[in-house]
């Protein structure tokens, strides 16, 4: 069973000096200086860090001295009051799970930072409204205000800054699943918040390369980072860090199937996470607490959990963990052989797994009409502007007579007339644009329904076919059978295994969502790795040039000749060692190379039976104009050499 591995951006946290937790006494310290300060702008910041001391501890605490702070700037009339408060509310905001409001009060943040015409503010700003964005799934808008921070940061040499940035990267390509370069945005940010001596940074960052490794299922080395991080949030007492961590470690236990240790990680972040309302912490604990009852057999105590972390969901409206709740009870209804009730859990789960994917469908549309308002909106600011211009203008050459009179009766003529031109031109413009995201809407529902369908095969009917195992596993242990019936039983369930195996192979290879996502180059290395773990071959994958993205058609088409060729090799070859090579040298040319050292075969015997392989990858070759040479002898292994041109199959 998988949990979801939690992250915490350290980007609002350390931009806004959120360096090191404060002790009880320094907090009761503060709060006496509190009863007696003035009202003026050393107050001001004594709220905020009080509010800082508590987020470790109290998050809505914290949020009330931040609203106090806010109150009293905007009576005192402080400059730096809207912003200081969006910066730092954002983060309890964030830390809750409330990111629809983080994400407003960060676009606020921006249009408070512009006012202050500092680029360190506009910086901070663009990247923590990114990180909202992130959390919300919505990459390419992430992507954009990261650029537009990054573009800001280069002017400024801060270290501090700097260590933030290769943190905040981590984290996006992390969400990405691209884990090459967010291991090395990750290591980068962890050296650089340990010499700068930010204990409670340096532990956010990682916990966050430690997610890293735990999403690429390298878990020891994730052990490690998280058990690390554990020990300076113990230290400086930041809880809501603790409840990550031990979330993290538990899931890191139970993979490890060190059930006794993983159940109290859970029950410590649940601790934490029902102190501090985080409330996507307190689910995912009690699903890990459920998992471990059921693990244990004591499948009443594992309901009862399932159904608060169900509740907890619902509560918060945590579609994505109450899917992973809905499926957690599907399996629970299995064991107890409830089978009308298991399939309620699977109607239920698969119907909301529908909605989340209407509704990223309709924030990508909402987020292009509020992107084409803001447009509006700045077209509208820039024509006052020069309204404003031009009136001072008329003011100035009215002094000048009738001769200016007349001038300026020209200028407004040839303006209106240029105006009148961009209007027009712009008009057309979003009307094209219209067109173009109606066309690319129209492709990506083709896609996604395609996606859908092996979403469907691998939960639903991969879903079923366990429960189907499960209910035969107990059914045997109530059975008593003769020596060949039980022979017969056991080999029907090795079937069903084979079914179940074969029903998920057939999904994954309808549309690998890897391709998709992330290209040819991830999709490629993911398939090579699956396959070829635990086995006694090994598939080496080389790239040259396939950084950037191809067309779509043209890199499934090249996933599937690979995924054929290694597919031949290890069902026929009895190779130990199989290289992949993927080169393209220039915009027209890409080469494909498949070579392994096994047993070889008779190539000209081979094309007088019409392999139907052979000419599946033959025909696709031909698609991308493309020449394909096999050399092969027996007992000397096999290569594949495939050349094609992309320029004509454009």
């Amino acid at each position: 069973m998988k949990f979801k591995y939690l992250l915490i951006s350290t980007l609002i946290l350390a931009f806004f000096l959120k360096l090191n937790a404060q002790n009880s006494s320094k907090t009761d310290s503060l709060l006496r200086i509190l009863k007696t300060a003035k009202e003026d702008e050393k107050k001001i910041l004594l709220l905020y860090e009080i509010g800082l001391n508590f987020e470790t501890t109290d998050l809505e605490k914290s949020k009330s001295y931040y609203r106090q702070a806010r109150k009293l700037g905007k009576k005192i009339k402080y400059s730096l009051s809207e912003f200081k408060f969006i910066s730092n509310y954002t983060f309890s905001l964030n830390m809750q799970g409330k990111l629809d409001s983080s994400l407003y009060w960060n676009l606020r943040g921006i249009e408070e930072a512009k006012k202050l015409k500092s680029d360190e503010y506009l910086a901070k700003a663009y990247f923590n409204t990114g990180t909202s964005y992130q959390y919300l799934t919505d990459y390419q808008s992430a992507v954009e205000n990261y650029q537009k921070g990054l573009a800001l940061f280069e002017k400024l040499d801060n270290e501090l800054l700097k260590a933030q940035a290769n943190d905040i990267l981590n984290v996006l390509y992390t969400s990405m699943k691209n884990f090459k370069k967010a291991k090395k945005h990750g290591k980068l940010a962890v050296q650089q918040f340990q010499k700068l001596d930010q204990p409670q940074l340096y532990a956010y960052s990682l916990s966050n390369l430690g997610r890293v490794y735990g999403d690429s299922n390298q878990k020891d080395s994730s052990l490690i980072y998280h058990q690390q991080a554990e020990q300076i949030a113990k230290k400086i007492n930041d809880e809501v860090l603790l409840a990550t961590v031990n979330l993290n470690l538990g899931d890191v236990y139970l993979w490890k199937k060190r059930f006794e240790t993983a159940k109290k990680h859970h029950e410590t972040a649940l601790q934490y996470a029902r102190k501090n309302q985080l409330s996507d912490v307190e689910s995912v604990a009690l699903r890990g607490l459920s998992y471990y009852y059921m693990e244990k057999g004591d499948f009443e105590k594992s309901q009862e959990f399932a159904e608060k972390a169900l509740e907890i969901s619902q509560k918060n409206n945590l579609r994505e963990e109450k899917v992973s709740n809905l499926n957690q009870m599907t399996a629970l209804a299995y064991v107890s052989r409830d089978i009308d009730k298991a399939g309620e859990y699977e109607i239920q789960s698969k119907n909301l797994r529908d909605s989340i994917l209407n509704d990223q469908i309709i924030n990508a549309t909402i987020n292009t009409e509020k992107r084409f308002e803001l447009d509006k909106k700045n077209t509208k600011l820039q024509l006052q502007e020069e309204k404003i211009n031009r009136k001072n203008l008329l003011n100035w050459l009215l002094i000048g007579g009738l001769v200016a009179l007349l001038t300026i009766a020209i200028l407004g003529y040839r303006n209106y007339n240029h105006r009148k031109k961009i209007q027009e031109q712009k008009i057309t413009e979003l009307e094209t644009e219209k067109q173009l995201l109606a066309t690319q809407s129209l492709l990506k529902g083709q896609e996604e329904e395609r996606t859908r369908i092996a979403k469907d095969l691998h939960d639903g009917l991969g879903g079923l076919l366990s429960g189907v195992k499960l209910q035969l596993g107990a059914m045997k242990g109530n059975l008593i059978l003769t020596e060949e019936n039980g022979n017969a039983f056991n080999r029907a369930l090795n079937k069903l295994d084979e079914s179940i195996s074969e029903m998920r192979r057939v999904a994954h290879n309808m549309m690998p969502e890897t391709l998709l996502k992330f290209g040819l180059q991830q999709a490629l290395t993911d398939y090579s790795n699956g396959l070829s773990q635990g086995q006694y071959f090994t598939i080496d994958c080389e790239f040259f040039g396939v950084e950037n993205r191809l067309e779509n058609s043209v890199e499934i088409v090249v996933y599937r000749i690979v995924q054929e060729l290694i597919n031949n090799a290890v069902k026929h070859s009895e190779a130990t060692k199989i290289l992949v090579q993927v080169m393209r040298h220039d915009k027209e040319h890409l080469n494909i190379t498949v070579e392994d050292n096994g047993k070889g075969f008779n190539f000209e015997e081979m094309k007088t039976k019409n392999s139907a392989g052979l000419q599946n990858i033959q025909s696709r070759v031909n698609y991308l104009n493309g020449k394909m040479d096999i050399q092969s002898e027996i007992g000397k292994g096999t290569s594949v050499y495939i050349e094609c041109d992309l320029n004509q199959n454009g």
